[in-house]
């Protein structure tokens, strides 16, 4: 990769956002330039818009390509493609390579692409959630994040190679740990039937979340409310309702991150990335409760002391997955 034999081109692809840059190959590892953004909704597929970029960027010569796209991977190789639920373009490896010239593109789910930056980020990149812990090297690696949905994935290692395992963790059944979660969590049945993390563990199931609070004290809720805005009601103190639902939701990420854990064993840690919780640490201190997150983390009954040495990390990097995404080209 990189140097005289070309740069890396990846792309990481949205509903409504498509992020393309090339990458290569620098002293301190590999970096990845500022991306070219542009809206799905401007172009017919993704073969019109990677032909843009790859116009505007001079058409350089490349050593790899890798994208990724928020959904399950269907089919292998050269077959591979993704069926994107809230964007009409055909995200598939043959597209990649018919436009770039590369015979074989990665394509990958975007929680493998992040799970694959984990190793590249550098210290600052990341936030320590509670005192710091030891990662076992070697060991799994958990990762999950909320955003538009509730994205899962693991990172194993074997015969030194990085391994990223996808999977849609997200939709498991939603847990209560006390009487006032179980209330929550009969109400919302009541509405959707299946109750996943994901329902709350999200941006929508923020306001999901809200508006279950609202009704079950009988209050009328303000249904235009978006989750910037209820997390800012939350930052302010303004209002009980928004402070109970930020509470409840870094609970409920606690727990479930804590099994995310204890299922495949992540003694090597736990990242959380997504774009709400990053985005409540850059926004100032406070709003996401590291104290409640770590208690629930670790109250899983006899191997709570297991579960204590376990780190978490908040990754601060916002192009981290283009960086797993140019970790995958450069290795094959």
């Amino acid at each position: 990769m990189g140097g005289a034999d070309g740069s890396l081109l990846v792309a990481d692809i949205g509903g409504t956002n498509a992020r393309f840059s090339l990458a290569r190959e620098g002293e301190g590892g590999i970096e990845v330039a500022s991306p070219a953004i542009y809206l799905t909704a401007d172009y017919p597929g993704l073969e019109a818009a990677l032909d843009r970029f790859l116009a505007e960027a001079g058409r350089p010569p490349l050593a790899g390509v890798a994208a990724c796209a928020a959904g399950p991977v269907e089919g292998r190789g050269g077959e591979a493609r993704i069926a994107m639920t809230n964007c009409p373009w055909d995200v598939t490896a043959k597209t990649l390579a018919r436009v770039t010239g590369v015979e074989a593109p990665r394509l990958m789910n975007d929680f493998a692409a992040l799970a694959l930056s984990l190793p590249g980020l550098r210290p600052f990149e990341l936030a320590s959630v509670g005192p710091a812990r030891e990662a076992v090297p070697g060991e799994p690696v958990g990762l999950l994040g909320a955003g538009t949905g509730l994205g899962v994935a693991s990172l194993v290692f074997a015969g030194g190679r990085e391994i990223a395992l996808p999977g849609e963790g997200g939709h498991v059944d939603l847990a209560a740990g006390n009487d006032r979660e179980a209330a929550v969590i009969a109400h919302l049945r009541m509405r959707y039937g299946h109750v996943s993390a994901e329902r709350v563990l999200s941006g929508p199931g923020l306001v999901t979340l809200y508006m279950a609070l609202a009704a079950m004290a009988g209050r009328e809720p303000k249904p235009e409310l978006t989750p910037a805005e209820i997390a800012a009601l939350a930052r302010r103190g303004t209002c009980d309702i928004a402070s109970e639902t930020v509470q409840l939701f870094c609970a409920w990420l606690g727990a479930v991150a804590g099994d995310l854990a204890l299922t495949i064993g992540a003694r090597g840690g736990i990242y959380i990335g997504g774009g709400i919780v990053p985005g409540w640490l850059s926004g100032g201190p406070g709003l996401f409760a590291e104290d409640i997150f770590r208690a629930r983390f670790e109250a899983k009954g006899r191997f709570s002391g297991w579960l204590a040495r376990i780190p978490v990390h908040v990754i601060r990097r916002e192009d981290a997955a283009l960086l797993g995404l140019a970790r995958a080209a450069r290795d094959g």
